[in-house]
């Protein structure tokens, strides 16, 4: 890639990642920008655009939601999870070459709590896909235990929380309408799927990310309902 083209990219993918961090409110979540200079505070070269990202602590503190912002269509994975003198070292691979639509949306991944770390302590997050990277403060755990195959919510970012369900591996739910009923009642309503979807027999975890007005203002102790029209449940945002 010649260089004009690469700085093009790099200043268009910034653009992208900040304008991320102003509509998804990330107080929670990492939103690194390279220092004046050139330099970050420690005085490496700080030459990858940052990007938002978002992070909580899901089943029990066993494992941690992280959230991505970009394409619907090039899916990030993860590639290495490693600790650093007690900070947690995500790398995350890039997809496969191809287009991709051009969108911003959350993109969710839960990841195993590597061995050494203590979630009631909180850890310290460094975060990076190909050439972009983040630092996220994750907050010290005190939710207590979680039970086997039970829906969990965690706070994510400030107006972000990434909901854990069981179900097909292959029919997710989807969000049809959010609203804050109050300071403590978030309401989520999942979409109807189509009579003659089919599903695979599988009970997987199913991670939704759950995006709140700008304006919303919820406790942190509230509460997420959700479920289809006719049933549903109700459970504390960590």
């Amino acid at each position: 890639m010649s260089t004009p083209r690469k700085e093009i990219l790099m200043r268009a993918r910034l653009l992208i990642a900040l304008a991320g961090c102003a509509l998804a409110g990330l107080a929670l979540a990492g939103c690194a920008t390279p220092a004046p200079g050139g330099a970050d505070p420690g005085g490496s070269v700080a030459d990858a655009p940052a990007w938002p990202v978002g992070a909580g602590w899901l089943d029990g503190g066993r494992t941690i939601a992280l959230v991505t912002w970009g394409s619907s269509s090039c899916l990030p994975t993860v590639d290495e999870v490693s600790v650093d003198g007690g900070t947690v070292v995500i790398s995350l691979r890039e997809p496969e070459p191809g287009p991709c639509t051009d969108d911003l949306v959350a993109r969710p991944l839960e990841i195993a709590s590597p061995a050494g770390i203590d979630p009631v302590d909180g850890a310290p997050l460094r975060v990076s896909l190909g050439e972009s990277r983040a630092d996220v403060d994750l907050a010290a755990y005190d939710g207590g235990s979680a039970e086997e195959f039970s829906p969990e919510a965690a706070w994510v970012g400030d107006r972000t929380i990434a909901l854990r369900t069981w179900g097909s591996s292959s029919c997710p739910p989807v969000v049809a309408d959010t609203r804050v009923e109050s300071p403590a009642s978030v309401v989520v309503g999942f979409a109807v799927p189509d009579a003659d979807r089919v599903c695979t027999m599988d009970m997987a975890p199913q991670l939704t990310v759950i995006q709140l007005d700008p304006n919303a203002v919820v406790d942190r102790g509230a509460t997420l309902s959700f479920g289809m029209p006719g049933g549903g449940e109700t459970v504390p945002i960590r």
